[in-house]
């Protein structure tokens, strides 16, 4: 547990709301794109994945929306928003 406390990636699961958002905000597109391979090593987020598969590459934005919804979606009370965008349900 206590390389949890110390990492990063477990840190930013810990932030929420406006502290998240600007937190996010200002990660480089490199840092949000380490985060979401981190948390879902299965998904096509580095831009050699998303090349093989024929996706669309990250923008920062779409970085840190998905970063931003995967982590909110695990604080009980999340009412689905970033800013005044319903995103909970969207597939980003």
């Amino acid at each position: 547990m206590e390389s949890h406390r110390n990492d990063w990636r477990y840190q930013l699961m810990g932030l929420k709301d406006k502290v998240l958002f600007d937190k996010l905000m200002l990660m480089t597109r490199q840092e949000l794109l380490s985060w979401l391979q981190w948390h879902d090593n299965v998904g096509a987020f580095s831009d050699h994945d998303c090349i093989r598969k024929g996706v669309p590459l990250y923008t920062k934005i779409r970085a840190l929306t998905t970063t931003y919804q995967c982590i909110m979606r695990e604080h009980e009370g999340w009412d689905g928003y970033l800013g005044t965008e319903y995103i909970r349900n969207r597939v980003l």
